[in-house]
């Protein structure tokens, strides 16, 4: 007697109620714990990431054409940028090993030079008229394995998808914290990483108002032109003091705590997963629906 197979479209709808539950829960569980003390993640950071790899090996073999819906991909990507983020400070499952690193700071160099190369300087902020002598010495404090200038580009999407997605007040919750970001990645890349010349400050704001991270729309360039401004230090004034200074700002210091928050608003502004509210008891007969759309 031959064996009965799933209905391939309920197999499907299974499957990625699963993922979207490992995604939920995944991402909280790394929102939640505390960063590593150590060289190295505990197993509460690393275990729940290795679910979801094992999970999406599966999903992919039985599921091979199927497309990521808008909802599904971005809570991928919050868990791939929240891991980084996170983890920065301590290689794990998710970090890219040097060859990768170097070929994505690669990546990310040219992304700015082509970027520089096309700005009209007459429009908002030239960031090609901008120099940063090396500074004397960088912080004493380790370099972490990831910097927030290595992640700032999947942010940058990561922001961007989620204001297509949502609209406002993500949106504009999204728009002022990059900015930020770019700020605080500046920041560390000299006093931190050791960065010498422009090529930190240039490539941290080398954002546009179009194409990659698009969502930022009118006065975009007034921002990020403020941005860029903030950290030139006044005539007299060395860069690293200044940098120092500007650290120690909240605009600067609490980037990744507020990082953290809008993270975790983007969880929570995602629908339940169909398995989270089975968990909690809440789901109704018409949780499983017959399209496929089962949370997420």
């Amino acid at each position: 007697m031959a064996a009965k197979r799933a209905d391939p479209t309920t197999h499907l709808a299974v499957d990625t109620a699963i993922l979207t539950y490992l995604l939920h829960s995944s991402t909280l569980t790394l929102l939640r714990a505390p960063p590593p003390l150590g060289p190295a993640p505990t197993r509460n950071h690393e275990l729940p990431l290795q679910m979801v790899d094992s999970f999406l090996t599966l999903f992919h073999t039985a599921h091979p054409s199927a497309a990521h819906p808008p909802p599904l991909h971005l809570r991928l990507l919050i868990l791939r940028f929240t891991a980084l983020f996170t983890l920065r400070h301590s290689p794990c499952t998710s970090t890219p090993s040097p060859n990768a690193l170097a070929a994505l700071r690669r990546t990310h160099a040219a992304r700015a030079a082509a970027f520089l190369a096309a700005q009209d300087p007459a429009a908002g902020c030239d960031l090609r008229a901008y120099a940063c002598p090396a500074l004397a010495s960088a912080s004493e404090r380790p370099p972490p394995q990831l910097s927030l200038l290595d992640t700032l580009p999947l942010f940058v999407d990561l922001a961007a998808r989620a204001a297509v997605l949502h609209g406002e007040p993500i949106a504009h919750r999204g728009r002022a914290l990059v900015g930020r970001y770019m700020a605080a990645a500046t920041v560390e890349a000299y006093l931190v990483c050791g960065a010498e010349g422009p090529g930190a400050l240039r490539e941290a704001f080398a954002w546009g108002a179009e194409g990659e991270g698009g969502m930022w729309g009118e006065g975009w360039e007034a921002e990020r032109g403020e941005g860029v401004r903030m950290l030139i230090p006044p005539e007299g004034l060395g860069l690293g003091e200044w940098l120092g200074e500007v650290e120690g700002s909240r605009g600067v210091r609490g980037v990744e705590e507020d990082v953290r928050a809008f993270l975790g608003g983007l969880v929570s502004a995602e629908e339940v997963p169909v398995l989270v509210s089975e968990e909690r008891g809440e789901l109704g007969e018409e949780g499983w629906g017959d399209d496929g759309d089962v949370g997420g």
